[in-house]
């Protein structure tokens, strides 16, 4: 098995002929011990400066999340803070990354399993002794024929506590989770392919982005004019409706579908 690696390095300058290894540190080596390999997403910080992520593998084979701490020695030390159960319907399996709000939450999305088989959104909650809840925000597929979408990405924070997300299948969607006092509240904000020949995408993949206005902006794997996918927006509207609008669109067809 191949030893996979998450590193962070940096050089605001560097000499003619400096090695590359003076500016490159390897912070943790997974594949040992059941402690995951293959990193999957982006790392996040938190304000104490420690890293969380996720990645496949695991004691469990479904997946991890973990925490990196710097030790003041240039040594980090690796917390798992949740192992993923492998085709567990009470739990998602094979993380796509997490994201951290302002209180230390982590939220994340899981490609497959759930109570569907389709993936899930989760939250992990700190408490005391150091001790790491996880709780299912949605489970995905649980509308009828999938309307919803499954497969989805990690999710973005919006300012109101809530997420944004997309669903890569059925041909996929874009989607808010409120938080409210009797739980989250799931919200299709765009089905795509409602187009005729998917001109407005189809296939969202990877995270959407956030701008100060409000808008949502993504890409799709596939649709668009020549079925080569698009880069597009989503604008929030009055009365709760979003609109879509495609800003470009990708003329190659043929695009390789996700693994």
């Amino acid at each position: 098995m191949a030893i996979m690696m998450a590193a962070i390095g940096c050089a605001l300058s560097s000499p003619a002929g400096a090695q590359v290894q003076d500016q490159f540190q390897i912070l943790h080596s997974f594949g040992s011990a059941g402690d995951g390999s293959g990193p999957t997403g982006l790392l996040v910080l938190d304000q104490e400066g420690n890293l969380y992520g996720a990645a496949l593998g695991g004691v469990d084979d479904g997946g991890i999340v973990y925490e990196l701490t710097p030790e003041g020695n240039g040594e980090w030390t690796e917390t798992i803070l949740h192992n993923f159960p492998y085709n567990d319907p009470n739990d998602g399996y094979f993380p796509t990354g997490v994201v951290i709000d302002g209180a230390g939450n982590l939220y994340g999305a899981t490609t497959h399993g759930g109570l569907n088989g389709s993936g899930t959104v989760f939250e992990l909650t700190p408490g005391a002794n150091e001790e790491w809840t996880e709780s299912i925000v949605y489970n995905f597929c649980s509308l009828p024929h999938c309307a919803d979408g499954g497969d989805p990405f990690t999710p973005t924070l919006n300012p109101g506590g809530g997420l944004y997300g997309t669903t890569f299948d059925y041909p996929g969607t874009a989607f808010e989770l409120t938080p409210g006092s009797e739980g989250w509240t799931f919200n299709i904000l765009y089905a795509f392919c409602s187009l005729a020949s998917c001109m407005d995408g189809k296939d969202p993949i990877g995270s959407l982005t956030l701008d100060a206005k409000g808008n949502l902006y993504g890409e799709t794997l596939e649709g668009g004019t020549t079925d080569g996918g698009t880069v597009f927006t989503l604008q929030p509207q009055p009365g709760g409706q979003w609109n879509e609008v495609v800003l470009h669109d990708f003329r190659c067809a043929g695009p390789s579908r996700r693994l």
